[in-house]
Formats: C-alpha cells, sequence, structure tokens
C-alpha cells in the first residue's frame, strides 16, 4: 500500500499544470472517525454514525481508494476546551476542545484545561485525562477497547478497509517518557487482540500504531515494547513532520527523520507507514521540501498519509486561529461558510502526483521518480499522470497494457522473476 488521509493522503509524480484526478494518484485515505461520536453515551454504539463511516468507505471504494479507519483525537476530546467566562494565568491561554473522546469518558480530576503558550496538549486537564486512560479509570479504557471491537466486526469482511489505526497521537499522560511508552503499548496490545476476536468468520486487517504526540512533535520518541506489538499484521506509523512543524527546523531533518523511523519499524519488524506528514506554509516555497519528502518515501519503499485533503468549516484547527470564515484546507481547498470546493493547490499536488506502483507482486527493491524493480510473480499495476503518453521500457512484464484514465496512465502487466519499468 502506498497510502492516504481524508484529512490526509499519499500521491505521486512530477508536476504538470493540471494535477490528475486524485482518486489516481492516490490509493488510500485515512479516515477519521471520532469515539464521541461512535459511543456518545457510555456502553451505546452508535449504528447511525457507522453507516456514515460505512458511506465513506463505500464512496472510496468506488474510486479505487482504500480506507484506513484512523480513532483520531488532539488534545484528547472536544470537552476539555477553557469554558469562556474562565480566565487563565498570564503565562496560560484558554484550551480549545478539539475532537476525540466522548464528556463521559473526559477525567480531568478538576484540572486546569488553560495550557502554556498555546500548547494544545500542554494543558494539565489533558494530561490527566489521558493518565486516567491509561490507569483504565472507570473502565474508560475497557471502553474504546470494546468500540474498537465492535467497529471492527462491522468491517471483518471489508477488502476495501486496509486496517485501523488505533489512536492518533497519544499524549503521554503523567508519566516519564518510557513509562508513557510502556502504557501506550498496553492499550494497543488489548485493542488488537479485541479486534482480533472480532474479526472472526471474516479476515484480518492491518493494525496502524503509532509513538506519542513528541514523536510529531521532535522527530523521535521513546517507544512501545515490542511485546505488545507482536501481531503479524502490525504497521509501524509515526508521524514524519521533520522540517516541517517540528520543534527544530535542523535535526532531525527530512532524511534523518525517514533513517530515525525506518530502524525504529525495524526492530518491530514491521513495514513502515507514516499515518501523517505534510506542510503548511507557502506551497510555492515549501513545494521543494515536499519533492524531497517523497523522494525520501521513494527510497524507503513506503508510502504515508498528507495532512490533510480538506478541513471542513468549522474543524477545530482554523477554529483554533479564528478563522471561521477563512478558505480552509491544506490541499483541497474549501471556502467557508459555503464549503464550495476552490481547487487543488497546485504547488503541493504536482509534487504529490508522481507516478508510483499501484499494485507489485512479491518485493519491490527499489523506487524512484524514474521508475521502479522487484522481484515476484503477479500482476504490476502503475499510475502516470499528465496527457502525453509516458514511453517506458519495461523488464520481465507480459501481456503489458498502457491505457489513458481521466488525468493519466494506466500501466498493467504480468510480472515473473525480476522485473522493471522505467521512464525511457
Amino acid at each position: 500500500l502506498t497510502p492516504v488521509h481524508s484529512a490526509c493522503f499519499h500521491p505521486r509524480f512530477q508536476g504538470q499544470k493540471s494535477p490528475p484526478n486524485p482518486g489516481r494518484f492516490i490509493n488510500v485515505v485515512r479516515l477519521n472517525v471520532a469515539w464521541s461520536l461512535l459511543e456518545p453515551t457510555r456502553g451505546a454504539f452508535d449504528t447511525a454514525y457507522v453507516d456514515r463511516i460505512r458511506g465513506a468507505v463505500q464512496n472510496a471504494k468506488d474510486h479505487g481508494i482504500y480506507t484506513v479507519l484512523d480513532m483520531h483525537q488532539d488534545a484528547w476530546g472536544p470537552y476539555v476546551g477553557t469554558p469562556s467566562d474562565q480566565s487563565c494565568p498570564s503565562f496560560m491561554e484558554p484550551g480549545v476542545g478539539w475532537d476525540g473522546a466522548p464528556e463521559w469518558a473526559t477525567l480531568t480530576g478538576g484540572w486546569t484545561t488553560c495550557n502554556i503558550a498555546g500548547l494544545r496538549e500542554a494543558a494539565p486537564a489533558i494530561a490527566h485525562a489521558f493518565q486516567a486512560f491509561y490507569d483504565d479509570e472507570q473502565g474508560i479504557q475497557s471502553r474504546l477497547v470494546a468500540t474498537w471491537a465492535r467497529l471492527a466486526a462491522e468491517f471483518k469482511d471489508e477488502p476495501a478497509v486496509a486496517g485501523y489505526d488505533l489512536l492518533n497521537e497519544p499524549n503521554p499522560g503523567l508519566r516519564d517518557p518510557f513509562t508513557a511508552a510502556d502504557q501506550i503499548g498496553q492499550y494497543y496490545k488489548r485493542a488488537t487482540d479485541a479486534i482480533r476476536q472480532a474479526e472472526s468468520g471474516g479476515f484480518p486487517h492491518l493494525v496502524f500504531f503509532e509513538p506519542s504526540a513528541i514523536w510529531s512533535a521532535f522527530g523521535f520518541d521513546a517507544l512501545p515494547p515490542r511485546q505488545y506489538l507482536t501481531d503479524p499484521l502490525v504497521v509501524f506509523s509515526p508521524h514524519l513532520y521533520s522540517e516541517s512543524i517540528t520543534v527544530s527546523s535542523e535535526f532531525p531533518g527530512i532524511e534523518d527523520g525517514f533513517k530515525i523511523a525506518d530502524r525504529a519499524a525495524a526492530w518491530y519488524d514491521a513495514p513502515l507507514w507514516t499515518g501523517e506528514w505534510g506542510w503548511f506554509g507557502d506551497a510555492g516555497e515549501q513545494g521543494a521540501d515536499v519533492d524531497r519528502f517523497v523522494d525520501a518515501t521513494d527510497k524507503y519503499r513506503m508510502g504515508g498519509a498528507w495532512w490533510s485533503w480538506t478541513q471542513a468549516c468549522g474543524d477545530p484547527h482554523p477554529v483554533r486561529d479564528g478563522n471561521t470564515h477563512q478558505p480552509q484546507g491544506n490541499l483541497n481547498r474549501i471556502d467557508c461558510p459555503s464549503g464550495e470546493s476552490l481547487g487543488l493547490v497546485e504547488g503541493f499536488a504536482g509534487p504529490l502526483s508522481r507516478a508510483y506502483p499501484r499494485a507489485a507482486p512479491g518485493t519491490l527493491t527499489e523506487l524512484s521518480r524514474n521508475g521502479f524493480t522487484g522481484t515476484g510473480t503477479g500482476q504490476v499495476e502503475a499510475w502516470y499522470p499528465g496527457t502525453d503518453r509516458p514511453q517506458l521500457e519495461t523488464t520481465n512484464l507480459a501481456d503489458v497494457r498502457l491505457s489513458p484514465i481521466e488525468g493519466g496512465w494506466q500501466l498493467i502487466g504480468h510480472a515473473d522473476g525480476d522485473y522493471a519499468v522505467n521512464l525511457a
């Protein structure tokens, strides 16, 4: 897989003026789902919300796109915002209620929701809420584990669901980094076991697991112990934001960030997929960084999810900054409050729409902007953007067809042994 996001996404190929149909140059969306909507009342599983999720999965499937279901949260949930009538100390700022946990599972201990310097995670109430979750206070972790089982049971027969991201950017709570990593790992083990049991009678899906939110801020962190992540279908999924939103703009750089993540994935003996990455400034200035990042994904033969494909009006990210009537979204921008699409940001869409293999048998051994090699037997499929027919050289590929499709070209062939496809 070379996946993506509904508030996220992964594509590939060098720029043409008009970006291709996203259904061609991406093949996976990472779909944010909210615990607060799945279980708004303790023990009550909202099937109407599941139907909305199923509709989104089907919509992606109709366009040839897989879905990763992501149990998303930012700063625990929408019920840890600072009340409008409450003031904060001079060195702190009011917190914004983001997304994630339901109100009944938000155990703050009465600690302040004000945060330090506007950093959403740096609020005592949020740290307390996470620690209560890790400690399974009032059984709230057990409830999320049960909710994961219910959700997995709904999609146990659905091949268009690539897998499940167990928890977005978990906060370390009130513990040191190593203890925090251990308690996060314990939750991952419980959730994975529950999902596997719920899939009985269907088939096992991938399970994506993340380090804590510290990784997104610094580019590295203590890792959940391997003993909790022995399932053969786990995928290590850190968010690689080096040179984008990490605290330091110098270390780790883009390439160093990939080295660190690759070594961590090897420690788990797991595939690597970055569940989020992206840039948020001027596309003309930052397009070169995006290009370097995609070069790195090619080098490590991996995919990722660009944050974000689109952000709805009222999304807490822009609301935090008071931009409720400004165009929203990072790649597919929309007007607010009308919600009308303003189109793709071409400065980012160009590097993202490179040609890439959408399906490859066996093992990919090399991948670059010029082509790919691998070894195995089975169907090869690749995407090439633009109106001009790509000139290709193939090795050990039979029954090769290159067909025009919306936004570009589709290559299909049958590989047998060592194979290669390169631009002539």
